[in-house]
């Protein structure tokens, strides 16, 4: 089987991917289907965009974001700094632009053998395994509602400047952390602007008495989940005080339940009027946009702020379990019965995902190391401490700690497998084939090794 390994995708997260691999000496090919470094950074975001997390959670613990850098980087200051980063590993030699994959199969039914990879141009290659790093925020999401809109429309992700809207009467629809942007820079423009909520939002200062409010969802051991929800209501208490004041409804979720959105500017202006609040659409007619209130209004172009879908296209059919529109994985990382196919950055935790970029991609370097050894999917034994799960919004200690937690077994079934070649020396004689009486002391020790950790995922659950 080849050793060589297929990542797909050059951004934020791919990047890391590559390093960790790099510093196991792991060989590898890096496929990138656009021309630039930085996935959404390069190819996904609007001219004004600033970081939601500050850059001391954001940074790759090692590569530090320049000293001159404000806490919140610009959209043209991170693409930067990946590049820098890229350049002073000398990932970017080893980047193929323009590499679309449009098929990875396995080579068995559980890529135990390896995996197939083709591109665009027809191309095949094999691989021992295959990293999935392409992102979530690509395949956009629009809704649809009675009648037709006879303005313009354009989604967040095709947005760049206001140029780009025709007319001055705008209306964001979504109010996630783009739309809030969007509606602020709409209003800034053209005077004014509107924004349509369907539900209501937890929305979080960037600053918390002069301190930026992802510092708070930091630490490596996982602190009990109604802590860190009165930490953030705190938090939201503080920077917007009563909700009705700024015309909009509190929310009834719980803070935790959906994504934050950190934003300070929205509120501003919708105290001084020039952000005004609709509810969610009800249908179309011409350019008359009627809201489930009863209330209409008439507009030019309408942004759509509302997402995306996660979606692999390259992947066949069936290899996946997918759950309310997201895969069911093992630690946002492993598909269950499936050898050699990972997920990178496949989460939207609430604070910069520097540190836990780079922890995870090591994991993921230890756990292809590991599966050469091993006769079952690695992500089935991480399985004893993270249960597969479509869940995509997690909290940063939460995750960092899971990572610790994984990379504790990846190193013990690592030793177990170096022991399980004394204790079967012959081949075909493993804890995987062979006979139950004849695995007993390799099963034994390795329920000796792993009691500590499912103890801790246990207290930590």
């Amino acid at each position: 089987m080849t050793r060589r390994y297929c990542i797909i995708g050059a951004g934020y997260t791919g990047l890391a991917v590559a390093k960790a691999y790099a510093d196991l000496g792991l060989d590898y090919d890096h496929v990138e289907a656009t021309d630039a470094i930085g996935g959404n950074w390069s190819h996904g975001v609007y001219d004004s965009t600033y970081l939601i997390s500050s850059k001391e959670v954001t940074q790759y613990p090692d590569y530090p974001m320049p000293p001159t850098y404000p806490d919140f980087p610009s959209a043209a200051q991170m693409r930067d700094y990946l590049r820098a980063f890229a350049a002073e590993f000398g990932l970017d030699r080893r980047i193929e632009f323009g590499a679309l994959v449009t098929d990875v199969a396995p080579l068995d039914p559980r890529g135990l053998t390896g995996w197939r990879v083709e591109f665009a141009g027809g191309e095949t290659r094999e691989y021992a395994g295959v990293v999935v790093a392409n992102g979530h925020y690509w395949d956009v999401n629009i809704p649809t509602y009675p009648g037709e809109f006879t303005g313009a429309q354009i989604h967040s992700k095709n947005y760049r400047r206001p140029a780009d809207l025709t007319g001055s009467r705008v209306l964001v629809v979504g109010a996630g952390n783009s739309g809030c942007d969007l509606a602020v820079e709409a209003a800034v423009t053209f005077g004014n602007s509107e924004i349509s909520l369907r539900r209501s939002y937890w929305f979080i200062p960037k600053y918390v008495l002069g301190v930026p409010s992802s510092r708070f969802d930091i630490g490596s051991v996982p602190v009990p989940k109604v802590l860190q929800e009165a930490v953030f209501r705190s938090i939201v208490t503080i920077g917007m005080g009563s909700f009705e004041s700024f015309g909009l409804e509190r929310p009834t979720h719980r803070i935790f339940d959906q994504d934050l959105v950190v934003n300070q500017q929205l509120p501003y202006f919708l105290k001084h009027g020039r952000i005004a609040v609709r509810p969610e659409i009800a249908r179309f007619d011409g350019r008359t946009v009627h809201f489930t209130d009863g209330t209409r209004g008439e507009y030019d172009t309408i942004v759509w702020a509302t997402g995306f879908r996660t979606t692999f296209p390259f992947l066949r059919a069936g290899l996946l379990n997918w759950e309310r529109g997201q895969p069911r994985l093992i630690s946002h990382t492993f598909a269950p019965g499936l050898a050699n196919l990972s997920f990178a950055g496949l989460v939207a935790p609430r604070s910069g995902a520097g540190m836990l970029l780079m922890n995870s991609s090591r994991l993921l370097a230890e756990a292809a190391l590991l599966q050469r050894r091993m006769r079952v999917p690695v992500g089935d034994l991480y399985a004893v401490i993270s249960k597969p799960s479509s869940e995509i919004l997690a909290g940063g200690p939460e995750l960092r700690w899971e990572v610790l937690r994984g990379r504790w077994l990846v190193r013990a079934m690592s030793q177990l497998s170096t022991l399980r070649s004394l204790v079967f020396p012959a081949p075909g004689r493993d804890p995987v084939t062979a006979p139950e009486s004849a695995a007993a002391p390799v099963r034994g020790l390795a329920a000796a090794v792993l009691r500590p950790i499912r103890a801790v995922a246990r207290q930590s659950a």
